[in-house]
């Protein structure tokens, strides 16, 4: 990780399963926006609000490990595949903040993710211990009123994020990239390419392993 003690750490949480180009494009797009901040990947073990993955753990790290190569400001974490239990963001979140006491934490979340905070466990302390980094497509509007509990907050320039407290959320535009996970796993199924949707390492993987199919 970085030397600098109070720089900004972007957590990027999610299954992949399996990564892809939406992945990268839009976290790529985050880090550039926070002047090229370090993102830590952490794939879910046992997400708790959506069905196991369908690749195991060792394949998706695997994939992870290919598709962020050469990339230095991307590193993995692996702690959540391998603590028992659901793979709760809070305990995470508060392992990071043991470890960085200094650093700005930026949970890095989908619109639809972070309107959902409420329905996380322990959701309240994971606004005590991260900015919310939300993710939006251009066209995509905030909800006019906000929720109460959304701390909304403006960056000015990517020096600014250190100075804010957790709980502050802004919204970052993302590559309009309509790929999901759960439409390649579905093209996979019928026999269909996905040679447009990840990269091509990740779809020779698949195909090696018999993924998806």
């Amino acid at each position: 990780m970085s030397e600098s003690s109070n720089a900004p750490l972007i957590v990027y949480g999610g299954t992949f399963d399996p990564v892809h180009l939406g992945h990268l494009h839009t976290i790529t797009a985050v880090s550039d926006r926070l002047g090229g901040a370090e993102v830590l990947w952490l794939p879910a073990g046992q997400p708790p609000h959506r069905p196991a993955p369908a690749a195991s753990a060792e394949q998706r790290l695997a994939m992870l490990k290919i598709a962020i190569a050469g990339e230095p400001r991307f590193v993995i974490d692996t702690r959540e595949l391998r603590r028992p239990g659901p793979s709760y963001t809070v305990l995470s979140l508060a392992e990071l903040k043991t470890q960085h006491p200094d650093r700005c934490l930026c949970l890095a979340l989908g619109l639809d993710a972070a309107l959902a905070l409420p329905d996380w466990h322990r959701w309240e302390e994971v606004l005590q211990l991260a900015s919310i980094l939300v993710m939006f497509r251009p066209g995509w509007s905030l909800p006019d009123p906000l929720p109460p509990w959304w701390v909304a907050g403006d960056l000015a320039s990517a020096d600014d994020v250190t100075l804010y407290e957790a709980g502050w959320m802004t919204a970052i535009e993302v590559p309009a990239v309509d790929i999901s996970a759960a439409m390649i796993r579905l093209a996979l199924a019928g026999g269909k390419t996905i040679d447009r949707q990840v990269p091509v390492a990740i779809a020779q993987y698949i195909e090696e392993h018999e993924l998806y199919e």
